[in-house]
């Protein structure tokens, strides 16, 4: 393990060109008492472009870049790791080797002084579907050294207790790189990276039936009414805000999610394709 920098405690409003229909329906931090209405904050959008990949393919030296995107539930860890299990299935052990995982959970900025004593004190909630819980700024970072070839270092994130557990140095040179997460292909600037933009297209119902079982199943006890409450309250207006429209920006959409091995094992052909080139 390595030590890296954190990063700055005030995090400036997320630059994004997705088109939302409505301001914000749910702001970063959110009551503990949830009332259904919240303040909205200001809305983000701008005109659609087309997203253009910062390096052509034929640069020896830089990975393929995957982004996978969905909402919370669709599957798009396991889907990751099925790709790289397809690979090594095929014979092409030494390619899945060199695939970078990425999460983007893991780049979840660190909280502030103010806002971690609030949590702590059950006044308020964090959104972690917000734009503004991520650390773009240093995905960026570690998507332009990866992009290079070399090595970079990724924090490691604990969901219970919401802060960086330490740091992880992937391996230099990869040949693909799989980022995953519900916002990954919200921002201009990361979406410029990936060679093919992923979108995994679940109904809302089975993301909900997985999010509740993972939750009664975890540790602790579970208040199933809080977790319904920030569901509709938070989670559910965060998909329809942020997450739903980076839909528009996939090169493939995967119905079913994780459950289509047509479509993954499609992908996977794909980069045994790059690994013969």
């Amino acid at each position: 393990m390595s030590t890296a920098s954190s990063s700055s405690k005030s995090f400036p409003q997320v630059r994004s060109d997705c088109v939302v229909s409505s301001p914000a329906a749910v702001p970063f931090r959110v009551p503990a008492t949830f009332s259904g209405t919240v303040t909205p904050t200001t809305p983000r959008s701008a005109a659609a472009q087309s997203s253009s990949n910062l390096h052509s393919l034929h640069n020896p030296r830089r990975p393929m870049f995957i982004g996978i995107g969905g909402g919370r539930g669709a599957g798009k860890e396991y889907t990751c790791r099925y790709i790289i299990e397809k690979v090594r299935q095929r014979g092409h052990s030494e390619l899945a080797d060199r695939v970078v995982h990425l999460h983007l959970d893991d780049f979840h900025r660190e909280l502030t002084s103010e806002e971690q004593t609030q949590l702590d004190e059950g006044k308020q909630q964090i959104n972690v579907d917000h734009p503004e819980s991520y650390d773009f700024e240093l995905l960026h970072r570690v998507l332009a050294q990866l992009s290079q070839g070399e090595s970079a270092e990724v924090p490691t994130w604990d969901r219970d207790t919401r802060k960086r557990t330490g740091w992880q140095t992937t391996e230099s040179g990869p040949r693909v790189v799989l980022v995953e997460g519900t916002l990954v292909l919200f921002v201009k600037d990361v979406r410029r990276f990936l060679d093919i933009q992923v979108f995994l297209d679940v109904d809302s119902d089975t993301r909900l039936g997985r999010q509740v079982r993972a939750a009664l199943g975890g540790p602790g006890e579970t208040d199933l009414r809080r977790f319904l409450d920030n569901y509709l309250y938070v989670a559910k207006p965060s998909f329809e805000e942020f997450i739903w429209p980076t839909k528009r920006w996939a090169d493939v959409i995967i119905p079913k999610g994780d459950s289509n091995d047509v479509a993954i094992e499609l992908i996977a052909q794909r980069l045994i394709d790059l690994g013969q080139d």
